[in-house]
């Protein structure tokens, strides 16, 4: 298993290598009246947007241009209804609500925002392997699943989960493989077996791969050769520059279409800044500075589920007071006139 692991850490290097990082920051202003302002900051091309997305202070650098784009917009419910972030193409959808809630002297504002989780990318979900709770605590630190653990006790429940999971993260990649292959059978020169009897043998191939310590990347035509005593499956994987040359004209951007959308979201690191109206009062899973709100967002919480972000802050209202106070005065000259 350790080689597996080993495995495991080279092929998120080399995946990491090849795709692009997905570093954006993501600021998101609420108003009293309900409108709001989300303002993205980044250094990548994985944006939707269009002309009602303001860019604002450009910066170019030597090797790639940082901008930034920010939008109002007359509800929350608009804002979530225009995603900005996306993962090779496809949007981050989320769904947002404000809650207002009046209490004479005070209102208290409820935001609320869930990111849809990314689990119907995945032909083999994650809950194969793990528990819907176990995969969100790995991702997301939540729910705490070793409260009041020894750190032996951690380490034996964490050890057997992260096996799990680095097995789920080696079975997506080699199903990518297996999907651009079935897609293209027909290009294959004498295959071993036929096209329903290759994709009916997936799961028995990764068990395979994984028990022997395969890279899922750079081994994997090594995999296939030793599996399926052949080397029919090559040319998907030959290393000479013409054949180099003809996998790019000729599968390159389905590869890409295939697993960029799978293991992209794995590297979308979108820290989230939320401003609240009035004083916050309870800033959620987030922690609370100079009066904003900063969160830790990142595409592998999306693996789990669905992932929310939620605040609640208190505005006074000072017409409360003012005229409470006028009210009093009132009564108490009404009182002191009376009396006179």
């Amino acid at each position: 298993m350790q080689n597996f692991k080993i495995s495991i850490l080279v092929a998120i290097a080399a995946l990491m290598i090849t795709s692009c990082d997905k570093n954006v920051t993501m600021v998101t202003e609420i108003n009293r009246d309900g409108t709001c302002t989300r303002q993205v900051s980044t250094s990548d091309d994985f944006l939707l947007y269009d002309e009602s997305w303001e860019e604002v202070v450009p910066q170019d650098t030597a090797d790639q241009k940082s901008f930034t784009l920010r939008r109002s917009f007359s509800s929350v419910e608009e804002m979530a209804a225009n995603p900005v972030l996306s993962v090779y193409g496809e949007p981050v959808r989320s769904e947002a609500s404000l809650q207002k809630r009046f209490k004479w002297f005070y209102t208290d504002y409820t935001f609320t925002e869930t990111f849809a989780g990314w689990g119907d990318h995945f032909d083999i979900p994650i809950t194969k392997f793990l528990s819907q709770d176990e995969a969100s605590f790995m991702w997301t630190g939540y729910p705490n699943l070793v409260e009041g653990m020894t750190g032996i006790d951690m380490v034996d429940k964490l050890d057997k989960i992260q096996e799990n999971l680095e097995y789920w993260e080696y079975s997506i990649i080699l199903n990518c493989h297996f999907k651009l292959i079935a897609n293209n059978y027909d290009d294959i020169s004498n295959p071993p077996v036929n096209r329903d009897i290759f994709i009916s043998l997936r799961d028995s191939v990764i068990k395979f791969g994984c028990e022997n310590g395969y890279d899922e990347f750079s081994e994997v035509k090594l995999l296939l050769n030793d599996y399926f005593k052949s080397d029919a499956y090559n040319i998907f994987y030959s290393s000479s520059s013409i054949a180099a040359d003809e996998f790019r004209d000729k599968y390159e951007a389905e590869s890409d279409s295939i697993f960029y959308p799978v293991c992209n979201i794995i590297f979308l690191k979108a820290p989230y800044c939320l401003k609240m109206p009035g004083r916050v009062t309870d800033a959620g899973r987030g922690t609370l500075a100079d009066g904003v709100i900063q969160y830790r967002f990142e595409g592998g919480f999306l693996v789990a589920g669905d992932y929310t972000i939620t605040a609640t802050s208190r505005v006074a209202n000072v017409w409360a007071f003012i005229l409470s106070t006028a009210i009093i005065l009132l009564a108490l000259l009404s009182l002191l006139y009376r009396r006179k």
